[in-house]
């Protein structure tokens, strides 16, 4: 996307600094313009950097101190929406019971949140009540 707009200020650049004359009214003009041209470059640079490149950065190093900060034994949900208990932390991957005598093997970047155990029971609860809410009506 950069490309294009770098591109666009160049032909927009090319095409008024064209002024046909060989008169020195025409430099002046050209010269002036290449230096708005530059300045219009470097502040859709800013833009895009403030936009889109710094908040992803950001988000990334959140996540890498999640990641870094997981102990045995939290409760975690995974990019995909699985729950599950640590049950093992190596280097590169973690070992995460998901039920009773089922374990998984997960790579630490697949991490989406830290969960509260406190969290999990009361959508569970939610869930059952819902469940049963309607079994009722049925």
């Amino acid at each position: 996307m950069i490309a294009y707009i770098i591109n666009f200020a160049f032909v927009l650049a090319q095409a008024t600094t064209d002024t046909g004359g060989g008169d020195s009214g025409g430099d002046q003009t050209s010269s002036a313009f290449n230096y708005s041209s530059i300045i219009m470059i470097l502040a859709f640079g800013a833009i895009f950097y403030f936009l889109l490149i710094r908040p992803g950065q950001k988000q990334r190093k959140a996540h890498d101190n999640l990641v870094s900060a997981v102990k045995k034994g939290e409760e975690i949900m995974t990019a995909g929406g699985l729950y599950g208990t640590v049950t093992q932390v190596r280097d590169d991957y973690l070992m995460v019971e998901v039920s009773k005598k089922t374990v998984v093997k997960l790579s630490r970047n697949s991490i989406a949140q830290i969960v509260n155990p406190d969290e999990v029971a009361a959508e569970e609860a939610e869930a059952e009540a819902e469940d049963a809410a309607g079994e009722e009506e049925a």
